[in-house]
Order: structure tokens, then C-alpha cells, then sequence
């Protein structure tokens, strides 16, 4: 078949790989004059890696990924730690391992095996430039301002405010979550020289701080050679009204005000501060329509509080290379309410667990956060989570 992927994100390269992989000519949509290094670090727990691995693309990944030793909850005040896990024995107990990546070096991976003549499949053709403007179910004619394409099946996988979702399923508006992230980037070997952060970095751990109206996570990764710091805070949004911007360091050190020296030190020796604001959208009813798939964030949009947004668009993508292989024209419909069965319940039981976990994280100090941590020390919070999550599930649905 002739299938046209809307998008070059994430979850557009790891549909067209999939669709590709399952032996069907595709084309990527992508509206950007290139396809660039964006977004920092992304934590790819084992079910995103074994997605990976089965979309052939993990070879290239591991490259540059590093496995942190533990996964870590730790109090904002004094780093004290709540909850450790081992990630030692992570391949062992989920089928693959834990990678925390860079988004740029993840897109570069997919694209190079999507592209690549030698790889299972005809190649993948991406056309930039091309920004969709409208799509047909019923004939897959696919409209962008440079011109009509023609497809038995066409993906949505355009983003939060995704073009083929409005005009295929009608319009969803993205709601600001009343949280914002700042995002900055650590040279590893300055860390290891300041006597109060050498032991934090040593450790090589995904550590996550929580605390009252905000949490902090950070990771080691390009090979260990930079450390990704994001702060995730309650806030107003941007001012100006654009939904990312570069900030100042004073205003993410302001957010935090009264947490524990060691992570405002590892804050201060970061780079540029980018700050982004979150938004996510409610379940989409359905994600499907005549020759029309979305996947991604047009039909899950998530805030980034399970680390999973990135992961179940990945998941989407190689949910479709186990569905389409020899589906032919007639059989579009039936293959994709085929994907919906089989991805829309997990997805979006991930979205509503990324939502609520808000408020799980950014307790104020008191009661309910006592209680809160007493719960995450149980490995109540995590490990039980871990158990659903972590495995990526077969095409029944059954875990892998």
C-alpha cells in the first residue's frame, strides 16, 4: 500500500518504520524545513526499549544511551532518598533495559533507519516542508500547501494541535496543565568537580526530587557526558503566550527557593534555560475514521509525569508494523480498528495516571505527604506502576 505518515516526530518516524517494516511504501509529511536536534532528555523505560529493539532501531540508540544504575524518589529539602530501585536486573525482570537518551539522538536513529536502503523494506521518503492542511477519510487525499498526496492509508501523528485530528475528528483544544517545565543541560565533568555534587553524579542514577508544587529530575546521558536537569512547577503560564521560550536562570532558581542545596548547585552550573509549558488534552473518543489512523500525542497527549509521551507513541508505531503486515486497500479498516483495540485502552490509562500524578508529586509538605511518602517507601507509587508498565504488551495484549 501507499501510506502517508503526517509527521516527523517521534511517533511519526516510529510509524513510518513500522508500516515500512511491514512492507508497505511510505511517505513522512513533515511541516519543519529540517528534521533538527530538538527537546533535550527522555527516559526510555523498557517497554519504550523494547519497542525499539523490535522496530530494528535499538542498535543505533545504545550507541549514545546510558543505563542509570537506579531509579531514585528523593525528598526536595534534603535529597534524603524515599524510594531506590536497582536497575541492575531491569532486563531480566521487563525484557529490556532502561536507556535515558537525547530526543535528537532517539529522531536520528529512527530517520537513519528509516531511510537506510539496506533495512527491511522499501525506504522511507520524508518531505519537508510540507505542512498539512487538510486530509479526507474516505479518499485519503491528503492537502498541504505544497501539494496533494494520495494514500490507502494515512497516520495523524502531527502533534498536541494535530491538523488531521481537527479536520478529520473535529477540534480539540489543549488545556495548560497549570504546569511548566525548565529545562537545562550540565557538563558532567563540572559536576564531578564540585565536592557537593561528585557523589549525586557518581551514582549515575534517574533521580527524581519531590516537592511541595514542583518535582526535579535528572540523568546522566550522551554517553554520560551531560547530565539533563528538568523542573516540572506549579505556574502561570508563559506571558507572552507562546508555549516555550529561553528564561533566564533566575527564574528557574526562584522556583527553587528552599530546596536542597545539592540540586540548586546542579541547576546553577547548567547552560541555557529553555522554559516549556504543559498541556494535554482529554481522551480522544476515537482514533480512527475510514483510512485514517492518529497516533502519538494527536491522540494521547500526555504531561511527562510517567516519562511516558514519547514511549507510547513508540509503542503505537511498532503496534502498527505487527498489524498491517499483507493488509492490502480493502483490509485499511479492519487493520486499524485492529490498532485502536489494541493500543487506545493502555494509552490512555498512561495519560490519566501522567495527569493525576500532578498531584501525587507536588504535595505541600504535611499530612498527606507524610502519608504520600510512606506509600512511595512501600514501593506502592513506583514498583506496582513498573509491573503494567514496563512490559510492553503483545498484540493481545498480554505482556511480552
Amino acid at each position: 500500500m501507499q501510506i502517508v505518515v503526517v509527521g516527523g516526530g517521534i511517533g511519526g518516524l516510529a510509524a513510518a518504520l513500522g508500516l515500512r517494516r511491514a512492507g508497505h511504501r511510505v511517505t513522512v509529511l513533515e511541516r519543519a524545513r529540517e528534521i533538527a536536534e530538538v527537546g533535550a532528555g527522555i527516559g526510555l523505560a523498557p517497554n519504550a526499549a523494547a519497542a525499539l529493539g523490535r522496530l530494528g532501531v535499538g542498535h543505533r540508540l545504545e550507541r549514545t544511551a546510558v543505563r542509570p544504575r537506579f531509579a531514585t524518589r528523593r525528598r526536595w529539602q534534603d535529597g534524603s532518598d524515599l524510594f531506590v530501585d536497582p536497575l541492575a536486573d531491569v532486563e531480566e525482570r521487563y525484557g529490556a533495559p532502561f536507556w535515558f537518551a537525547h530526543r535528537g539522538d532517539l529522531q536520528a536513529a529512527l530517520l537513519a533507519e528509516a531511510e537506510d536502503e539496506p533495512g527491511v523494506g522499501e525506504p522511507v521518503t520524508v518531505v519537508l516542508g510540507a505542512k498539512c492542511e487538510s486530509v479526507d477519510a474516505q479518499t485519503g487525499v491528503v492537502l498541504t500547501a505544497a501539494g496533494e498526496y494520495r494514500a490507502d492509508l494515512v497516520i495523524g501523528a502531527d502533534g498536541i494541535r494535530s491538523a488531521v485530528r481537527e479536520t478529520v475528528f473535529g477540534p480539540v483544544t489543549p488545556r495548560y496543565s497549570g504546569e511548566t517545565g525548565y529545562r537545562t543541560q550540565v557538563q558532567t565533568d563540572a559536576a564531578l568537580a564540585d565536592p557537593l555534587l561528585r557523589d549525586l553524579v557518581e551514582r549515575n542514577g534517574f533521580e527524581s526530587w519531590l516537592g511541595p508544587n514542583g518535582h526535579v529530575v535528572h540523568c546522566r546521558f550522551r554517553g554520560g557526558r551531560e547530565i539533563n536537569v528538568t523542573a516540572c512547577m506549579q505556574a502561570p503560564p508563559i506571558s507572552t503566550g507562546a508555549s516555550a521560550a529561553q528564561v533566564d536562570r533566575s527564574e528557574l532558581m526562584s522556583a527553587l527557593e528552599g530546596w536542597s542545596p545539592v540540586i540548586r548547585r546542579l541547576a546553577e552550573l547548567g547552560g541555557d534555560v529553555i522554559r516549556y509549558d504543559l498541556f494535554d488534552i482529554d481522551p480522544v473518543e476515537s482514533w480512527v475514521d475510514g483510512k485514517v489512523g492518529l497516533l502519538g500525542d494527536a491522540a494521547h497527549a500526555m504531561i511527562p509525569y510517567l516519562g511516558q509521551g514519547a514511549a507510547q507513541a513508540i509503542e503505537d508505531g511498532e503496534y502498527l508494523m505487527r498489524v498491517f503486515p499483507g493488509v492490502d486497500p480493502s483490509g485499511v479498516d479492519g487493520a486499524l480498528k485492529e490498532y485502536e483495540r489494541g493500543r487506545k485502552e493502555r494509552a490512555v490509562k498512561v495519560q490519566t495516571t501522567s495527569r493525576n500524578n500532578a498531584g501525587v508529586f507536588h504535595m505541600p509538605d504535611g499530612p498527606e505527604q507524610e502519608a504520600r511518602d510512606a506509600r512511595i517507601r512501600r514501593g506502592a507509587t513506583d514498583a506496582n506502576i513498573y509491573d503494567w508498565l514496563w512490559r510492553l504488551p503483545t498484540r493481545g495484549g498480554v505482556a511480552a
